[in-house]
């Protein structure tokens, strides 16, 4: 009875299994094509044919460097190559090499300035000027390929296209050379789509035969099984220089070309089968070498007999190392590009040629419900010797003919989602037997341990070290290689400030007997564990992603490595890190989210995250810059740009004043970053001494936008009183929404303090102080000081302002009087 049970839920098991593989299947899940495309290489490399094609290569080989010198070589080799070519009559030479900028030679332009000079002082003839005419036409490289172009008229040239969605209407000043090689296409159903083009110089361009692309379609996995035939480009079809070679050799013109067939294009006699970016499968013959190989200096020097290009179409691109362009195929992993062009353009002349067919996918999923009902219904009846026969057979069966479809017929049939179905379904079914007895259950629990290892570590990967955790527990901790993997776990959870979570795997692990350090840092962790407790919401937390000693690792937030503690702010702690990517110092501000009433945790977050949006938003030159912004476990975290100086605390007190001069040159950087702020409706909102940095190079920076808002988002509420209350502007103390005057207003308090070491306003409360800054006017700067400069004084009262309308209305215009005013300090 209770194997019967157990046979009715492997049949379950199988039918979900079914299911699950027919979703994937039609999903066309990531992995499952994945396992497809190797299955695909293999099969590739079975189809290798060497039917008879008419394409030859002539290649920029070692050999060639050698003789003729480093690439680049003049364009005048190339020209030869051509003219030689052009006597040995081929049908069409296709040249897999880009020339997109003019050859600008200064020994040939100098020569064009000597002869334009002659030519307008009178001399037009002479020994000395027809030298220079004859040296300018041996030096003008382009002009004579160009003109071996011209002489051969049955020339391809390369274009590039950059791979993008662009606007679909025409570019009206499409060169007529791009025209004539192209095709009108209303949109790029049926094609890949480009943003921008490099085609060939127009002096070369417009005496070319006809211009096709040259960009590769790797897939995801980064092979080349698929050509591009087309690319859309402002409201045109540009075929590949394989399809354009193709179509000259077959005397088709481009204007035949038709994608109104989906899954085909269609030009003249040829129908190539295509996916929906107009990508067609190429069938590589075989490995590097497949086609006749002449090297460029072979050719050039005729060494080669004429009857080896005559009629054929001629391919002439690099193959020496470190100036060819190799890609991973089917058949090879260093494959050179120049062949894949060759092995695209065999495949449409001789009809070469493999399919993914429509139908493909239904047979698929028929045979995937037959192989389900199987083994759910078949298999459990049969005897096991039996039942394995019918299972091997029929997967044999399958992938040969899977096999032989594609090898014989070209038909791409996927063999892998129905062979592993009907492999763990059998799977399924087998231990579904054998789960009653005792061997059966030891082989599950020894496949038990391996998988909750191989997911505890695909959960530690992902960051998911509590499920890890769970997943390690079930294996045996008397086994070295699980407590290695629990120990590098621990660690984990001591970088992510986990230290209760780490001590329990430590403690997990001793179970077992003694383990490297781990009783040392079971005691590390809980003493770690008891002083970081936190307090309740409200209370003053003291706490810290430091640990002091060596026993614990190496904390980070973020991918941000901390190295120290720097300082504590009503915001959060601020942290010495480092980027390990670029190894730069960086300065990291935190704030913990249980520090909050967990009613408000949510707005906090929002609120953290968009002063982070605001901040990083700024790229002034007195304005701190922000890297990077994140969420670590239990800690929010800005990373910025880390200060080499200090605030201006120091100099608001007496014996340590600035000069005035100095003063002026540090509102006015200040009101040159808040104007720069305000102009993109930024307000800093807390502008005091303590976040006006002096660096020990003398450049001045705002620090701490950690209450700025976005003063133009529909978020920014009137009534929220931010900041600190000896520098609050009128409005602010009285809940009025505030923009950038608030920041000036808060600026004057700062220069009223830094020029006579007096606040402006003071108070034996926060009320009093508060009740001042809105209802009483400061005291007189030259009053208190009789030295401060009437300038100063007027910048500094006019800053404090009790009238928005009265006071400086933009930055541009304090940091203007300060520099008039140090004029006049310097007279």
């Amino acid at each position: 009875m209770k194997f019967n049970s157990n046979i009715i839920s492997g049949r379950y098991v199988v039918m979900a299994l079914t299911l699950l593989f027919l979703a994937l299947s039609l999903l066309d899940w990531g992995p499952l094509r994945t396992l497809e495309y190797k299955s695909y290489d293999l099969r590739a490399r079975m189809r290798q044919k060497k039917p008879d094609s008419p394409v030859v290569i002539v290649a920029v080989d070692d050999a060639s460097i050698e003789k003729l010198g480093r690439w680049p070589w003049p364009r005048a080799y190339m020209a030869e190559l051509l003219t030689r070519l052009n006597e040995y009559a081929p049908k069409l030479v296709a040249l897999n090499i880009l020339y997109t900028e003019a050859d600008r030679g200064s020994g040939l332009e100098e020569l064009r300035e000597l002869r334009n000079t002659a030519e307008k002082s009178g001399v037009r003839s002479g020994e000395l000027y027809n030298a220079i005419l004859e040296t300018e036409a041996r030096l003008d490289n382009d002009g004579q390929m160009a003109a071996a172009i011209a002489e051969s008229k049955n020339i391809i040239l390369p274009l590039y296209f950059t791979i993008g969605d662009q606007a679909a209407a025409a570019d009206t000043g499409t060169p007529q050379f791009m025209l004539r090689s192209s095709r009108a296409a209303s949109g790029p159903a049926g094609s890949l789509q480009a943003k921008e083009a490099s085609p060939p110089i127009v002096a070369f361009a417009g005496q070319a035969l006809m211009l096709g692309h040259i960009n590769l379609a790797a897939d995801e996995d980064g092979t080349v099984r698929r050509e591009p035939l087309l690319i859309h480009y402002h409201a045109r079809n540009y075929p590949s220089l394989a399809l354009q070679a193709a179509l000259c050799y077959l005397n088709i013109k481009p204007a035949e070309i038709s994608t109104d067939t989906p899954g085909r294009i269609k030009a003249g006699r040829l129908s190539v089968p295509t996916d929906s970016k107009g990508r067609m499968l190429i069938s590589y013959n075989g490995r590097f070498n497949s086609f006749p190989y002449y090297s460029f200096t072979d050719v050039v020097s005729g060494a080669i007999p004429a009857a080896a290009f005559k009629g054929r179409i001629v391919l002439v691109g690099p193959i020496a190392t470190g100036i060819a362009g190799f890609a991973v195929t089917p058949v090879q992993t260093n494959f050179p590009s120049v062949e894949i062009t060759a092995n695209a353009i065999e495949n449409l002349v001789n009809n070469n040629v493999i399919d993914r067919p429509a139908w493909a996918r239904y047979v698929e999923a028929a045979v995937m419900l037959l192989l389900g009902a199987f083994l759910a219904f078949a298999l459990p009846r049969m005897k096991a010797g039996l039942g394995a026969l019918v299972s091997f057979s029929i997967l044999l069966l399958w992938n040969g003919a899977a096999v032989w479809l594609f090898v014989g017929q070209g038909e791409w049939l996927g063999m892998v989602a129905p062979s592993l179905l009907l492999v763990i379904g059998y799977t399924v079914n087998v231990s579904s037997r054998f789960m009653v007895t005792e061997k059966g259950k030891e082989l599950v629990e020894s496949d038990s341990i391996e998988t909750n290892k191989m997911l505890g570590l695909s959960f530690q990967g992902q960051g998911l070290l509590d499920l890890a955790f769970e997943k390690f527990r079930k294996c045996p901790v008397e086994n070295d290689t699980v407590r290695d993997l629990l120990y590098n776990l621990a660690l984990d959870f001591e970088r992510k400030r986990m230290f209760n979570k780490a001590a329990a795997v430590y403690e997990h692990i001793r179970t077992a007997g003694e383990f490297k350090d781990v009783s040392e840092r079971i005691g590390t962790m809980k003493q770690a564990g008891e002083t970081m407790i936190f307090s309740a919401p409200g209370g003053r937390k003291e706490n810290t992603v430091i640990l002091q000693g060596g026993g614990a690792a190496m904390p980070t937030i973020g991918r941000f490595e901390i190295q120290k503690e720097l300082g504590r702010g009503a915001m959060g702690t601020v942290y010495l890190g480092r980027d390990p990517k670029i190894n730069r110092q960086v300065a990291i501000k935190t704030i913990r989210f249980d520090e909050i009433d967990p009613q408000q945790v949510q707005e906090v977050k929002q609120r953290f995250f968009r002063e982070a949006e605001a901040a990083g938003a700024l790229n002034h030159p007195n304005i701190v810059t922000i890297y990077d912004v994140g969420e670590d476990y239990d800690l929010a975290y800005v990373a910025m740009e880390l200060l080499d100086g200090s605030d201006l605390c120091d100099f608001v007190k007496p014996g340590q004043r600035l000069s005035f001069d100095e003063v002026l040159r540090i509102v006015a950087a200040v009101a040159e970053g808040l104007d720069f702020a305000h102009a993109r409706g930024i307000v800093h909102r807390d502008i005091k001494p303590a976040n006006i940095m002096l660096l020990k190079n003398g450049e001045i920076k705002i620090a701490d936008f950690g209450i700025a808002r976005i003063s133009a988002s529909s978020s920014t509420q009137t009534g929220t009183i931010l900041g600190t209350p000896s520098y609050m502007s009128p409005e602010q103390v009285q809940g009025q929404k505030v923009d950038g005057r608030s920041d000036l207003f808060s600026l004057g308090a700062s220069m009223y303090e830094l020029l006579s070491c007096h606040k402006p306003f003071s108070g034996d409360s926060i009320t009093n102080i508060m009740f001042n800054i809105a209802n009483k006017p400061p005291l007189l700067l030259t009053k208190i000081d009789p030295r401060i400069p009437e300038c100063c004084a007027f910048i500094a009262h006019k800053l404090l302002m009790k009238d928005v309308a009265k006071r400086y209305q933009t930055g541009q215009q304090v940091a203007e009087h300060c520099r008039l005013c140090r004029q006049k300090l310097v007279r």
